[in-house]
């Protein structure tokens, strides 16, 4: 049996297919489409786009597909490229789109052809990436929502992401909202059934305004071991088998008073949803008369959030809290209430909300942990910290969560997190100088690390950035003999660690392209490295054109830093902030070891 991999470029197809490998060993076969292409011409793609142009690969990714339908084999996992035509594929074949949440950021590749030389790389991205996840949506037959990071040497997350492929969870809990794609064919259907079903999922939910009532009848017979609940959304008439079949009857506020759905099912079964704050006052009139009461508004800020969720806990059987956002922020509050409320939605697909934790995050998320430990900063929806703490917080069943703080929301935030039981944190921009503050640091101005001492009930804190920047720029004399030679670009919560590193190097502003103080001399010198401190913003200059370096070293890993597109424009070699960031959190993982030691 063959199964198609498809998703979009960078997102990770190929090193996927190395895992599967080694989950499976010599009971799967993964092949690569281009890399099958490459052996067979004997050129690269690179070569292939540059002579033949891209009509002409295209033609060669359809026969060769075609032709390796036809091979006799066993399990198979075979990746096309982002683009390949899928209309190509036959209907028999399921297809898995593996895609990550920061899919349509954009990304920048140094070992890929271009397809448009005459537009930025992220414009050339953004301009096939829309239409192509259309197409992925219309055709996937199975979705797997990988983390963000590199997973290999991640054991908790590999056993996870085992279990997710060979479908063989185990205790999922939480809710899946049945969508109507699902229903699509035949196949997708019992890929979804061989997935949850008789997986210990909490309820399986169908909601009358997304599923026509053959749909509905049809989950109810072919899954009959499941627990439903049947959600009222868009009309007062409903079906009294449905009502009888399910667990629970979720009467949505916003048809009015629940008094004829009463008179049809009692009190014992039915849940009253509320989706927008300002009724919360009338509709709480009516908990006495419901089974569960459910609030899931959306949620603008850190103080509010905190509200709600003391309401929640006041009650905790009979409530459950489900903020929502326009962004998906408050994705880190869901999972942390995990066996803390009967409600808990996780995402199948696109899910039914934003906040809905993918399956992967949900799965690495202990019940009822009373402590976590998260990134803090904006953006953090593309950290890799979650993935590259896992095995450590793992081992103390403690979530490692991404929490979204503006710069202004930091003073509001921290005390909430905390009563939520944050005890672990690594901080990244704008609010490293916020850290320092908060732990009233002697000598650092800018901290990337916080741990809640609990006997002196204070944060203690610590910069691994040093060593990290020490460790990316290994070597670097041996590029650029003289420090003049190397011209810092930005800087930011970072420059003292730079300027303390390369005392003698040039320093400019990225926002306004001048030397800083101390490096006037150098406006008409020239570098041979430079490295990149600044983030993609709108303030974000790119360096003057005269500027000719043969190396940049990037301290962020995001695949659409400006950095790389900057060493991509000028034809630089580039490393990565990966390594940096690499060595940062080892050098959290000993500080926090340190600090459990010394409590």
């Amino acid at each position: 049996m063959i199964t198609v991999v498809v998703g979009h470029r960078g997102t990770g197809k190929t090193e996927l297919m190395k895992r599967l490998q080694l989950y499976w060993r010599e009971d799967v076969d993964a092949i690569d489409l281009d890399t099958e292409i490459e052996k067979k011409i004997g050129k690269t793609i690179r070569e292939l786009f540059m002579e033949h142009g891209e009509a002409y690969f295209r033609e060669m990714e359809r026969q060769l597909f075609l032709e390796i339908l036809q091979r006799p084999s066993k399990k198979t996992y075979l990746v096309l490229g982002a683009g390949f035509d899928l209309s190509v594929i036959p209907e028999s074949i399921p297809v898995l789109w593996v895609k990550r949440r920061t899919d349509l950021d954009g990304r920048i590749f140094l070992n890929r052809p271009r397809l448009e030389p005459d537009i930025s790389p992220l414009e050339e991205f953004h301009k096939r990436a829309h239409l192509r996840e259309q197409r992925y949506q219309e055709r996937a037959d199975e979705v797997y929502l990988m983390p963000e990071g590199q997973l290999e040497n991640h054991h908790k997350a590999m056993a996870i992401e085992k279990e997710i492929l060979s479908h063989t969870l185990k205790s999922v809990g939480g809710i899946i909202t049945l969508l109507p794609e699902i229903f699509a064919t035949d196949l997708r259907w019992s890929l979804f059934k061989s997935r949850y079903a008789n997986r210990d999922l909490d309820f399986i939910e169908l909601r009358d305004d997304l599923l026509s009532d053959e749909q509905i009848e049809r989950a109810l017979q072919e899954m009959p071991r499941e627990k439903f609940i049947f959600s009222i959304r868009k009309s007062r008439e409903y079906s009294q088998a449905f009502l009888s079949r399910a667990t629970y009857v979720d009467w949505a506020w916003e048809l009015g008073e629940p008094t004829d759905i009463l008179t049809a099912i009692g009190s014992q079964k039915l849940i009253l949803s509320l989706h927008r704050g300002f009724d919360f006052q009338e509709w709480s009139r009516w908990e006495d008369k419901a089974a569960h009461m459910k609030f899931a508004p959306e949620i603008s800020s850190f103080a509010e959030l905190s509200t709600y969720h003391e309401w929640q806990r006041s009650k905790k059987v009979h409530r459950s809290f489900l903020p929502r956002s326009k962004d998906g922020r408050w994705e880190w509050y869901r999972r942390l209430q995990k066996g803390q409320q009967l409600l808990n939605f996780i995402r199948e697909g696109d899910g039914s909300a934003l906040e809905q934790p993918s399956l992967w995050s949900w799965l690495m998320t202990p019940s009822s942990s009373p402590e976590f430990a998260a990134v803090l900063g904006s953006p953090v929806a593309h950290s890799f910290t979650p993935l590259e703490h896992s095995d450590y917080f793992a081992k103390k069943e403690m979530p490692v969560c991404a929490v979204h703080i503006d710069r202004d929301e930091w003073e509001e935030a921290l005390p909430v997190l905390r009563k939520l039981g944050l005890t672990y944190a690594a901080v990244t921009a704008p609010h490293k100088e916020n850290a320092a503050k908060l732990c009233h640091h002697p000598d650092l101005k800018a901290l990337n690390t916080l741990y809640w001492n609990k006997k002196q009930e204070m944060w203690l804190g610590t910069s691994t950035d040093e060593e990290g920047f020490v460790e990316l720029i290994e070597g670097v004399g041996m590029i650029a003999p003289l420090q003049k030679e190397i011209f810092v670009w930005g800087g930011g919560g970072t420059l003292e660690v730079i300027q303390k590193a390369l005392p003698h190097a040039s320093y400019f502003s990225s926002r306004t392209g001048a030397p800083r103080p101390g490096s006037e001399a150098s406006a008409d010198l020239t570098p041979r490295i430079i490295i990149w401190a600044a983030p993609r913003a709108q303030e974000t200059l790119m360096p003057p054109a005269s500027w000719n370096p043969v190396m940049v070293f990037d301290l962020n890993y995001k695949e659409d830093s400006m950095g790389k597109e900057y060493a991509q424009a000028c034809g630089a070699n580039y490393q990565s902030g990966l390594v940096m960031f690499t060595a940062q959190a080892q050098g959290q993982r000993l500080f926090w070891r340190h600090c459990e030691e010394n409590v």
